[in-house]
């Protein structure tokens, strides 16, 4: 039940990045220690206060980060204005 619950938590970010523009999330996918560490954060704020709760957040953290290391493998990302491209080239989006 926990993971099942941790993959819905992730899911539900995942749509969530999807709402923001391509250069906002090639940005934030330049950022994977800070996204990682603002994920977890706030994850466990949310459903702190029983140990499932909190089993939840960090499964969704790590599901969360696989998808940001999938997603700057596959479309690339931005990092200090320079775009290195994944093996989706998406820079026509921009």
């Amino acid at each position: 039940m926990i993971i099942e619950s941790g993959v819905i938590v992730a899911l539900g970010l995942l749509f969530t990045f999807f709402k923001l523009s391509w250069k906002k999330r090639l940005q934030m996918l330049g950022k994977p220690l800070l996204m990682d560490c603002a994920v977890f954060l706030v994850l466990n704020i949310l459903h702190w206060g029983t140990f499932s709760g909190v089993m939840v957040a960090a499964t969704g953290a790590m599901i969360t980060s696989g998808m940001l290391t999938l997603g700057r493998w596959a479309v690339g990302y931005i990092d200090n204005n320079r775009y290195f491209s994944g093996v989706l080239n998406v820079a026509s989006k921009l």
